[in-house]
């Protein structure tokens, strides 16, 4: 295929790190598409495996498709690189281990025409967990119904309903303006977690014509062995408790009233604190230390102020606030251990049961 349309509709930019495994997989779902006005963007960020030499092997046959190679500095940078070089009307994200349905940017490009005016297309999607060996464990839809919003107070009125849907967290499951991007100077921040939230708050704020489809076209791999969300991170709280103040004076900057946002707030970082608690029961340190960061989390003030508003929507996540409740170290320890083996042992049902909380 050759790239020699003079204006180019679509930029997919996707990082490329350590990924040999899983890039091929991507890059074919990209240039299978059957809308073929678009330039495939892929930025080695310092890999050490062959991910590049997957990526420079199509290249020979693809026009379409610019590889570049830089230094490692981390995901948010490798897709400012994106941004930068970026030639299409539009700009897409991809992961390097996902993949996409061969008629995304067709029903993209069916959907622009329709709605010209639009400013940011929003998508559902498939959220899997793969075994080792690479079987589908488990592949649920997460998607919201079409919205068709057409000004900033009608964003607003649906703001929290699209963000507890799981549908404004990511990057990947969204079509943005380059123009909107470059004008306002909008880049990915150098975080460790939450660059993507941080980029589409910015972006929200510098629109006012927003679609949401129910449709969904990406499959997004929520956990492969080693993935980053298996490995234990020290930090994680700590980002949780400023993603929960950031939330908050986000809404509160969109002119939200507390009483339409609180709750949600509230439930989502209770909801995430679970994860923390999982997540420091699984690694590997003594027993004495887990039990102290669980007190500390327990104790902590933003803990006890999201438990006087978050209504949970299951009895399983009612029944695993109950050890946090009664501030109780040792049972949240048990609770998180059974967690954490539940998440070993059985991840496909692990993640029926986050998606569906």
């Amino acid at each position: 295929m050759s790239a020699n349309n003079k204006n180019i509709d679509y930029s997919i930019i996707i990082p490329i790190y350590n990924c040999e495994k899983y890039i091929e997989k991507c890059i074919i779902s990209v240039i299978n598409q059957k809308y073929e006005n678009f330039e495939l963007i892929l930025i080695n960020d310092g890999s050490t495996d062959k991910s590049f030499e997957v990526c420079k092997k199509y290249k020979e046959n693809d026009n379409r498709i610019i590889c570049i190679s830089k230094n490692n500095s981390g995901v948010s940078d490798t897709r400012n690189v994106g941004i930068k070089n970026a030639k299409g009307k539009y700009i897409l994200f991809l992961d390097s281990d996902d993949y996409i349905e061969e008629n995304y940017l067709l029903c993209i490009n069916k959907m622009i025409t329709q709605y010209p005016d639009v400013q940011l297309i929003n998508f559902g999607f498939y959220s899997e967990v793969y075994s080792i060996q690479g079987e589908v464990l488990s592949s649920d839809t997460v998607n919201a119904e079409f919205l068709y919003l057409k000004n900033k107070d009608e964003i607003n009125k649906y703001l929290v309903y699209l963000w507890d849907k799981h549908m404004l967290y990511n990057i990947w499951n969204k079509v943005y303006i380059k123009d909107i991007i470059i004008k306002n100077k909008i880049r990915f921040p150098n975080y460790n977690f939450g660059e993507d939230m941080e980029f589409n708050k910015k972006y929200l704020d510098k629109i006012s014509i927003f679609i949401n489809s129910n449709q969904c076209f990406y499959h997004y791999i929520k956990e492969r062995n080693g993935s980053l969300t298996t490995n234990y991170n020290d930090e994680l709280f700590d980002i949780r408790v400023k993603e929960y103040i950031e939330f908050n004076q986000y809404f509160k900057y969109r002119g939200l009233k507390e009483s339409d946002y609180l709750e949600f707030s509230s439930r989502r970082f209770i909801e995430r604190v679970l994860g923390c608690v999982e997540n420091i029961c699984s690694c590997k340190i003594f027993f004495n230390e887990k039990r102290k960061k669980l007190w500390d989390i327990i104790n902590n003030n933003y803990v006890r102020e999201s438990l006087k508003y978050a209504k949970p929507r299951s009895k399983k996540i009612k029944i695993m606030l109950i050890p946090i409740k009664i501030k109780s170290a040792y049972l949240l320890l048990l609770m998180g251990n059974f967690i954490s083996i539940i998440r070993r042992k059985m991840p496909g049902f692990f993640n029926k049961l986050k998606n569906n909380r």
